[in-house]
């Protein structure tokens, strides 16, 4: 009986180390998952900390390269009389938003160009793409003036002279609106020209040609081309050479 009980005591025990081992394998294993966790997250936070500590001094040296490259290559800096909003570098172009040109023509009659965008490369740095272009010139000592409109432009600030295409539109104060599909017009000479289709609007009439040129700040334009024109019965009371017409009077009050 003794020797019964001894062994049911030997096989208890036997037991309860038994379970006493499992148990501590579990809580080991549990650990060892915990740690590896643990240091999964270690790896990915070092790994977010060494990309920041690369990212972080490249953005700022991009920042850098930008102020210097705007800085030191800004073609714009050369013309006078400029103005505009936030510049940004995309290869060798600089782009910035709504510049502001202004200038006089002859010394003495003033200009103004402005745009919803411009940009400029430096490798040709007299020359100004627009977009969305307005200008305002004084065709005249008197005063009288003239707005473009035009999509799309480029500006040569060593001639100035304005390269426009796309829903080109001159409006005088003269009376008259010109639609052109394209037109070139120089600042200094206070003339434009254009050799595609044409159509000029006036009070008493209308005129579309092939081309035209206007010359001595508008106050005369020559048609060429396939001239047709329309005018009321009250201004046929004097003639002009066959197509070439003075500008249209001004509005009457």
């Amino acid at each position: 009986m003794a020797q019964r009980s001894a062994f049911v005591a030997r096989e208890r025990g036997v037991g309860l180390e038994s379970g006493f081992s499992r148990v501590h394998r579990s809580v080991a294993t549990t650990d060892q998952r915990a740690r590896s966790r643990g240091y999964d997250i270690a790896v990915r936070h070092s790994r977010r900390v060494r990309f920041l500590r690369r990212a972080i001094p490249l953005a700022a040296l991009s920042a850098v390269g930008l102020v210097v490259a705007i800085t030191l290559f800004n073609p714009f800096a050369s013309v006078g009389g400029l103005a505009f909003g936030p510049v940004s570098v995309s290869g060798t172009r600089i782009v910035m938003d709504a510049p502001r040109l202004r200038g006089f023509q002859d010394g003495s009659r003033p200009y103004e160009v402005t745009a919803e965008e411009a940009s400029q490369d430096v490798r040709e740095p007299h020359l100004v793409d627009l977009r969305e272009l307005r200008a305002r010139l004084t065709i005249d000592d008197a005063g009288g003036t003239a707005r473009v409109e035009a999509a799309t432009g480029r500006f040569d600030t060593q001639s100035e002279i304005l390269e426009l295409s796309r829903d080109v539109r001159v409006v005088s104060s003269m009376g008259y609106t010109l639609d052109l599909r394209s037109a070139t017009v120089d600042f200094k000479g206070g003339g434009v020209v254009s050799k595609e289709p044409v159509r000029l609007l006036f009070e008493s009439g209308s005129v579309e040609a092939q081309s035209l040129t206007i010359v001595e700040g508008g106050a005369v334009i020559t048609f060429e081309g396939g001239v047709s024109s329309v005018f009321a019965a009250r201004t046929l009371g004097s003639s002009t050479s066959a197509g070439e017409t003075a500008a249209p009077p001004g509005p009457q009050n």
